[in-house]
């Protein structure tokens, strides 16, 4: 099918075919339907025209002289009406004629007797003042049928519209500049309880009892300006129930310019408010709590240096002056005494260390994380000299954040590297960048350990929490959740990934550094 066919079908007509080499001939359209219509009215205007001449000049016959003149007139003005200025201009015409030629003296010629030429021209006039104004009422006839027209496809849209804006369970009402309802959807009556009947006319501040998060003022003033407003407002229903609703409003202006009406749509948020009011009361509960905790944990922490202190100290002096009167199990004993005091007093310092992340105050400043890497790994190798340990540390760049936390931060997971890469004979230790979300640094420290299993990832940071055996591996249990804690301090995440036997990776993020830092 070509072109033309498809055309064809698509309006609803049959498309046109011939076998190959013929040609089809299409007709020429027909006369255009406004000439058509023209010609009938200039016809129309000399049908009436001879009509009212005819009837005069009968009428005359029978004595009634003075009738002519009405008939050309009323003529003239069906002309207009019908046909429009150029027939009426043309029945005008004709009928100055036609009076002249059959009904001034001399009958039957177009000269005039100057007896006759002032009722002659009392004519003219007349047949022009009725033709002007017949043209003028025809057209504001016409202008009043469009504007009723347009009326009728006005209401028809609106009410269209409003049946769709029935439809949904939004609650939409309109009001005008004065603040009385004007429109009430059925949403309204559901939220609100009033119905359209008892909303519409109404003023909506006093019908609702409104209440602003800010003067209405400045409210109205900014949706002037902007014709947009939303905001949290509340609200009273029919049955006296108090809601929260969150409103938009949106300003309609009409075609000078001016503010004319207010479309406003709310949703009910009451439930979310109390939910929202629930959880930031819980959070303050909550971080009441954890203050009291952390205060406990210091402080309890604190108080019990001394006598563990006092106990390490007796323990070691008991060591040297009564290793030779004891035997191989009182000696074994008081090594087990020592090495259990160390362990106490790791634990109270580690605690301590967690208790002031909590309680300290971050100094945030430009940070250099490839300086702190290799702060943190020369303070690890201290102690690890005899560990064959391959280093891989990627270009890091500079962070906003607390450098004394970052460093504690990347000490502990250096740290926990190498203590779970022990059983490894070469151990190795990658520290780079990953990519992480705009305005983000993602630092990570991978091992090539003996890793974990993934269904105990959410055990990593917590307190006390270990996933191998004290035996295997020391260590109190803190320092991931230091390294959380830290991570949560600073706005960021952090997170791990394990293979069994196949090693760990550890990733946090931090704030970058911006070019006014830099």
């Amino acid at each position: 099918m070509n072109l033309a066919d498809q055309g064809a079908k698509a309006v609803g007509l049959q498309p046109l075919t011939a076998s190959r080499g013929s040609q089809v001939e299409i007709p020429p359209p027909a006369a255009a339907p406004t000439v058509m219509r023209s010609l009938r009215a200039y016809g129309l205007a000399v049908v009436v025209i001879a009509i009212a001449s005819g009837l005069g000049l009968l009428l005359d016959l029978q004595g009634l002289s003075r009738v002519p003149t009405p008939l050309l007139l009323v003529a003239i003005a069906v002309a207009i009406w019908v046909g429009g200025r150029g027939p009426g201009v043309v029945a005008l015409v004709l009928a100055i004629l036609s009076y002249d030629y059959f009904f001034t003296e001399p009958r039957y010629s177009f000269n005039i007797v100057a007896a006759d030429r002032d009722h002659f021209i009392v004519f003219v006039v007349f047949g022009a003042m009725v033709g002007w104004f017949v043209s003028m009422r025809r057209r504001a006839d016409q202008d009043l049928r469009q504007a009723r027209d347009q009326l009728q496809h006005a209401v028809a849209t609106l009410t269209e519209q409003a049946s769709l804006l029935n439809l949904t369970h939004d609650t939409i009402f309109v009001r005008d500049m004065n603040g009385i309802i004007t429109y009430w959807n059925r949403g309204a009556e559901e939220l609100f309880g009033w119905t359209s009947k008892d909303a519409i006319g109404k003023s909506a501040h006093e019908l609702l009892q409104t209440v602003y998060p800010a003067p209405f003022d400045e409210i109205h003033a900014e949706l002037l300006r902007t014709e947009r407003w939303e905001g949290e407002l509340g609200k009273t229903k029919a049955d006296g129930t108090k809601v929260v609703v969150s409103s938009r409003w949106s300003l309609r202006r009409d075609e000078h310019g001016r503010p004319a009406a207010i479309l406003a749509t709310n949703n009910d948020i009451t439930e979310r408010k109390r939910r929202d009011e629930k959880i930031q009361q819980l959070n303050r509960e909550l971080e009441a709590n954890n203050k009291e905790l952390e205060a406990f944990a210091y402080s309890t922490s604190h108080d019990l240096r001394a006598p563990l202190r006092h106990v390490a100290a007796y323990s070691e002096l008991l060591q040297k002056h009564a290793t030779s009167v004891l035997d191989e199990k009182g000696r074994r004993y008081i090594a087990l005494l020592l090495e259990s005091a160390k362990k106490m007093g790791d634990l109270i310092d580690d605690l301590l260390a967690f208790s002031r992340i909590g309680r300290a105050e971050t100094r945030n400043a430009l940070v250099s994380l490839d300086q702190l890497v290799r702060e943190a790994v020369s303070e690890v190798e201290r102690g690890n000299e005899k560990r064959k340990i391959v280093w891989r540390i990627g270009a890091l760049p500079d962070v906003h954040g607390d450098r004394a936390m970052l460093r504690l931060a990347l000490v502990n997971l250096v740290s926990n590297a190498v203590k779970f890469t022990s059983t490894r004979a070469q151990a190795e230790i990658e520290i780079g960048c990953a990519d992480g979300k705009p305005g983000e640094v993602v630092v990570f420290v991978r091992d090539n350990g003996v890793g974990f299993d993934m269904k105990y990832v959410h055990k990593l940071f917590g307190v006390f929490q270990r996933l191998h055996r004290s035996e295997a591996f020391e260590g109190t249990g803190i320092g991931l959740a230091t390294v959380q804690r830290i991570v949560a301090r600073h706005g960021g995440r952090v997170w791990a990934e394990g293979v069994v036997d196949g090693g760990a990776t550890f990733y946090f993020s931090a704030l970058k550094a911006t070019g006014d830092e830099a």
